[in-house]
């Protein structure tokens, strides 16, 4: 009998301690205890994420602290090379997994797969944040949108890890150069929880502006997925595939639709801002 796999979790942070509080107490409830949990923390962080580490790894988690994340990709990057298990498992500070989770994980790539995309179920306490959850309900299953978040060490260290470039859709460019590599990518059975939190539209709207930035530089690289991903009547036909939710969520579908329609319409205008300010000059995220 085999040993079973090794497996590390890999989480950048940005002064998010109380997230990282929920994020690491779920892992004390897994039913697989062969893991170990690597925090990235934000240079310019300034809460007591280091505190809450010391907590976690009081209470028998197997968690190491680093304060090295400069970038979500380059943080998840300079983690996975600090992790000593030979499967990597890239979450964030604002999601949880269920105690079944890690152990299919180990299971499925031990047996038949190189990489896993994980569902999540989103939560939050605004109106917002519910009709983020329908929007993700909507995008259940489908492969332009969704990103793989488990994959083999081996596999990620020959495709070179996160590109550091990368802001915009980081993890989906992982997810796509792991399957032009012919990886076997499957899916799992257990879920993440994400908590949206208090999420307000202006919030959701900056962020994508913020996305602008090195939106070029995922084109470049990947130009079918990029114009997939702009084009709002493929998110359109996603929605209206699920007009059931019509039916059992008016005000939320309704909402949902409008969120994005506005996200769109930043994403917009952050990419004219772009072309029209000088050289050298951000657009503010």
């Amino acid at each position: 009998m085999t040993r079973p796999p090794t497996l590390s979790v890999i989480v950048p942070a940005y002064n998010s301690a109380a997230l990282l509080r929920e994020f690491l107490g779920s892992f004390l409830a897994s039913d697989f205890r062969d893991f170990e949990i690597v925090v990235n923390d934000d240079v310019r962080s300034s809460d007591d994420t280091p505190q809450v580490v010391k907590e976690h790894r009081a209470r028998g988690l197997a968690v190491r602290y680093l304060r090295e994340n400069r970038s979500m990709a380059q943080g998840r990057r300079r983690g996975a090379a600090e992790a000593t298990g030979d499967i990597l498992l890239h979450l964030d500070t604002d999601m949880t997994v269920t105690p079944g989770l890690l152990g299919e994980c180990a299971e499925l790539l031990a047996e038949r797969y190189d990489a896993l995309v994980i569902p999540e179920e989103s939560f939050g306490t605004t109106f917002w944040a519910r009709c983020k959850w329908l929007e993700k309900k909507c995008y259940d299953g489908v492969e332009q949108i969704e990103s793989l978040r488990c994959l083999r060490r081996d596999v990620y260290e020959k495709l070179g890890g996160h590109d550091e470039r990368m802001i915009f859709s980081e993890d989906k460019d992982l997810d796509l150069r792991v399957r032009a590599a012919g990886c076997r990518v499957g899916r799992t059975r257990g879920f993440l929880f994400h908590n949206e939190g208090p999420l307000r539209l202006s919030k959701t709207l900056r962020k994508k502006l913020g996305y602008v930035g090195t939106a070029d530089v995922f084109a470049q690289e990947h130009p079918e997925a990029f114009r997939w991903q702009i084009n709002i009547l493929h998110r359109f036909a996603l929605y209206l595939r699920n007009i059931r939710y019509l039916r059992t969520h008016p005000l939320l579908y309704l909402g949902m639709w409008l969120m994005k329609i506005s996200e769109f319409g930043f994403g917009a205008l952050g990419h004219v801002l772009r072309r029209l300010r000088p050289a050298g000059r951000a657009v503010p995220a």
